[in-house]
């Protein structure tokens, strides 16, 4: 069926319906697939915890075999109930081959949650989706306006803390990128307000900004350029400073995806690794230009693919077990 307009996700989300049971969660937005196919996971009413019930697979692996989503989709759980097929992470394959035979049958015991990037109108797998009858699309575009209104209504002000409306424009300024980083932004700002129940404008200059992602994105140009060295001391100085673990993965996924983007770029339209970088949207701070710059000419599609589905993976892991902290 058609993508799910804005108004109707929530209500899916926390209700899903099993007229649908394959869904395809796409977008710019990574935090925001990620939190969604999280709540979905929780409300469909399998046991996420049980390995039996819950099966995860990358992409690639569920690209790479036709049948293995069909197969997955029908079989039948030891102990019965229903099941739920997850697949997340990046591929060079099409992976579209794979779920179209699975959305010409009615799944009946079984729930398949596709997470992907940025899907442009017409790409194979958000057309299959949206032209099928049993699978539905969620798209999940960058969050600005009534939607960075909503959310910091839903972190601080449903919480007792109260913000004027300048004030949240101000707060909106440091938002929008991300959605767990935007969230996990307005969670710290009211742990650090505290019992002061008005957010200041001190408030979130102390505690919100974008100061840690520039020097997390610092960190990875120099690691992506080869300088390993830093990756143990200033990573560490990151996590020192309050970084979770888990919000440093999905940013470092987040610049992964933004070189993949501009790769693929350099690729389709044949520019070279420079024009690439000055057309891209957000622009990139002039002192960082020249060096993407090289770092795009060194690193293929394919490295950047691995690097994101292996942080994709360490992401997970973290979200799912956070008592492994920075290992």
């Amino acid at each position: 069926m058609p993508a799910l307009k804005p108004a109707e996700i929530g209500r899916f989300l926390a209700k899903p319906d099993p007229a649908w049971r394959a869904i395809l969660i796409y977008g710019p937005d990574s935090g925001l697939v990620s939190e969604r196919a999280d709540k979905l996971a929780a409300n469909c009413g399998v046991d996420t915890a049980d390995p039996f019930a819950t099966i995860r697979l990358d992409a690639d692996t569920a690209a790479a075999d036709r049948n293995r989503l069909l197969d997955d989709a029908f079989t039948v759980g030891m102990f019965g109930g229903d099941r739920l097929i997850r697949v997340s992470g990046q591929t060079r394959r099409n992976l579209a081959d794979a779920v179209k035979p699975l959305l010409q049958q009615k799944l009946e015991n079984a729930w398949v949650l596709i997470e992907a990037g940025d899907l442009q109108k017409g790409a194979a797998l958000r057309t299959a989706f949206e032209k099928s009858s049993n699978g539905v699309a969620i798209p999940c575009y960058l969050d600005e306006g009534r939607a960075l209104d909503e959310l910091i209504a839903e972190e601080l002000t449903e919480k007792g803390y109260a913000i004027g409306g300048e004030l949240s424009a101000y707060l909106r300024r440091f938002l929008g990128g991300d959605r767990m980083a935007s969230r996990n932004e307005l969670r710290k700002l009211a742990l650090y307000a505290g019992d002061e129940k008005e957010i200041t404008r001190e408030h979130i200059n102390a505690i919100v900004g974008d100061a840690s992602i520039t020097d997390l994105d610092e960190v990875l140009d120099s690691i992506s350029a080869g300088n390993m060295a830093v990756l143990g001391e200033e990573v560490g100085q990151l996590l020192e400073q309050g970084m979770a673990a888990d919000m440093l993965l999905l940013n470092a996924l987040r610049y992964f995806q933004t070189l993949h983007e501009l790769r693929g770029k350099m690729e389709t339209a044949r520019l070279s690794a420079s024009a690439a970088v000055d057309g891209a949207r957000p622009p990139v701070f002039w002192k960082r230009k020249d060096r993407l710059a090289r770092i795009l000419s060194k690193l293929s599609t394919a490295q950047l693919e691995r690097i994101m589905n292996r942080l994709h993976q360490a992401g997970f892991e973290a979200r799912a077990n956070p008592e492994l902290g920075a290992a």
